[in-house]
């Protein structure tokens, strides 16, 4: 996809990312009758990125988005619930058949980032492709963003700014905003071709503790079979784990794992990406707040990733309409909630890697359980 250029050069709100969470918040702005926003994103959506399993929690906030229906016709591959091996070599499952809201699904993240960011341009918000946040300063109540597009540099002015830019939290940094780091995950993501894959994961996601972290194994919509080992940058070091031999050998040493994959076809060496946990100790401030991953990261292990951001998305935008009718305390509450949002995730965090005690001195397991021992972060504030 080419890079779109900035049709003008002032707006009511500059959103800068056009992920999920800058997406749904576009859209969500746009339905309360917000159609002077404009998002700025840096890569095409062509590019690949990792398959994530939703819960059948996210057909409500698809719902609230006015795009229930128009997401189910994208047919993303269902996800009836997971099995696992977590805490002990028996096979334990979590199944939604019995959940009243239906099963959750597998997206193709390409194809699911495309059609939030083209919802959002139709119901009014306008998407610069290939435009990358380079600076920003404030100008009276708003900011003058330096943005590199594809037509050159530009200057936009903004009277409310979004960080929507993921873990790069690339306007909230600029603003002064640090991370309160909270322990940090390596992925090492390989694809298998569909051909001859052992069956048994079927319409599930897969989980296994293993020594040295855990695998996660979930069928794409387009077949193939996604295999990632979460551990963290210690045990990488020491396993050589970056090595695609290493990676492989430990991938054999996951028997169930490893099961799955048994005869498809490696369709390349493996990726690593970062897989950090933190909150920013500011979300929000005078005319701007960050949402999604921009403004907290959570442990893959819990799956709240794209459902946190739908979430903050839609908080976001009605955060910023209250603010707009004369609420002036609106923007604080809204940083209040993701504070109180990410407390609970460290609760869940802690359970679940409480729950495996099978390998206590493992460097991994130490390390997680110690960081689950502190205390909680301290508060956030706007």
């Amino acid at each position: 996809m080419l890079p779109q250029p900035l049709r003008r050069r002032r707006y009511g709100i500059v959103i800068v990312g056009g992920g999920p969470a800058g997406s749904a918040c576009a859209l969500a702005l746009a339905r309360a009758g917000r159609h002077d926003v404009l998002i700025l994103e840096a890569a095409a959506y062509d590019e690949f990125r990792i398959g994530e399993s939703i819960p059948p929690e996210s057909g409500q906030l698809f719902h609230a988005l006015g795009i229930d229906t128009q997401f189910l016709a994208r047919e993303h591959a269902p996800c009836y619930g997971s099995c696992s091996y977590w805490g002990s070599d028996k096979r334990g499952y979590n199944d939604a058949l019995l959940n009243p809201r239906g099963h959750g699904w597998h997206l193709d993240r390409r194809r699911f980032n495309r059609f939030l960011a083209d919802q959002a341009r139709a119901a009014g918000a306008e998407l610069a492709i290939g435009a990358t946040l380079r600076g920003s300063m404030r100008d009276g109540d708003g900011f003058v963003l330096d943005v590199a597009s594809g037509d050159g540099n530009a200057t936009v002015h903004a009277d409310v700014v979004i960080d929507a830019s993921g873990t790069r939290t690339r306007f909230a940094r600029q603003q002064g905003s640090r991370r309160l780091h909270d322990g940090s995950l390596i992925c090492l993501a390989a694809r298998f071709d569909a051909g001859a894959l052992a069956p048994g994961l079927g319409a599930l996601t897969h989980l296994e503790a293993v020594e040295h972290g855990w695998w996660y194994a979930a069928r794409l919509p387009d077949g193939s079979l996604l295999v990632t080992l979460y551990t963290d940058a210690e045990s990488v070091r020491a396993l050589r784990l970056h090595r695609a031999g290493h990676w492989h050998a430990a991938l054999a040493q996951a028997p169930q794992t490893a099961r799955l994959a048994s005869g498809g076809r490696c369709l390349a060496a493996p990726h690593s990406f970062p897989a950090p946990s933190y909150l920013l100790d500011g979300t929000c401030g005078a005319n701007w707040l960050a949402i999604g991953d921009a403004a907290s990261a959570y442990d893959p292990i819990t799956s709240q990733g794209i459902i946190k951001s739908l979430a903050n998305a839609l908080l976001a935008a009605r955060a910023i309409v209250q603010r707009e009718e004369g609420d002036d305390a609106s923007l604080a509450r809204y940083g209040a909630a993701v504070g109180a949002d990410y407390a609970r995730y460290r609760e869940a965090r802690r359970y679940f890697y409480r729950l495996e005690q099978r390998w206590p001195e493992a460097g991994f397991w130490a390390r997680r359980h110690r960081e689950d021992a502190h205390a909680r972060p301290e508060s956030v504030n706007c």
